[in-house]
């Protein structure tokens, strides 16, 4: 008897102070624009949104000292929540949005080419980056612009035994990419 209590407070102290990796989550986009407007009310058609990343799943991982201890992941599909970031973003910029090109006076595509977050848990300063890159492609009657955007910050959170706690970060860079985009579409 004494033998099991041992062996469940053992359990307890090193199983509750160990990492919780689950899937993170992303939550739904809503009313977070707040940058320029579009003056002219161009509509825009959204023709396609792609994830390049070899690992659609992987959003980083965890540093213990100078070793990967866990990867980060998510089973949330990045180009249905971008479009439907980007509809609203874009309505809210004062765009129209397009249900076909052929009325479209601009038309997107967009590329995911990163989404990397690493949280080191012997950093006292900025202990969790986050990166994301997505490239754009405008074409506005016969011209074609590309542009690449990077949207990188870094802070300080309480230390972390769940990857859940790295969500509301995940969340902030998302929403900071998509307003990047949509800001420098106002200006065509």
């Amino acid at each position: 008897m004494k033998n099991l209590f041992l062996l469940l407070t053992a359990m307890i102290i090193f199983g509750g102070c160990s990492y919780k990796n689950e899937s993170l989550m992303l939550s739904q986009y809503d009313a977070q624009y707040t940058g320029e407007l579009s003056k002219d009310k161009k509509s825009v058609f959204i023709e396609s949104i792609e994830d390049m990343r070899v690992d659609k799943r992987s959003l980083g991982y965890v540093l213990e000292g100078d070793k990967k201890a866990h990867e980060l992941y998510s089973t949330e599909d990045f180009t249905k929540k971008y479009k439907d970031a980007f509809e609203i973003a874009l309505r809210m910029a004062g765009f129209e949005n397009s249900a076909q090109q052929s009325g479209a006076e601009l038309v997107m595509n967009i590329n995911i080419k990163k989404i990397e977050f690493i949280y080191n848990n012997k950093n006292l300063d900025k202990n969790l980056k986050g990166v994301i890159e997505l490239e754009v492609t405008i074409k506005k009657g016969t011209s074609t612009i590309t542009q690449d955007f990077k949207q990188a910050a870094s802070k300080w959170i309480a230390p972390s035994y769940s990857s859940k706690d790295i969500e509301p970060f995940l969340n902030e860079i998302f929403s900071q990419s998509v307003n990047s985009v949509v800001t420098r579409l106002t200006k065509y």
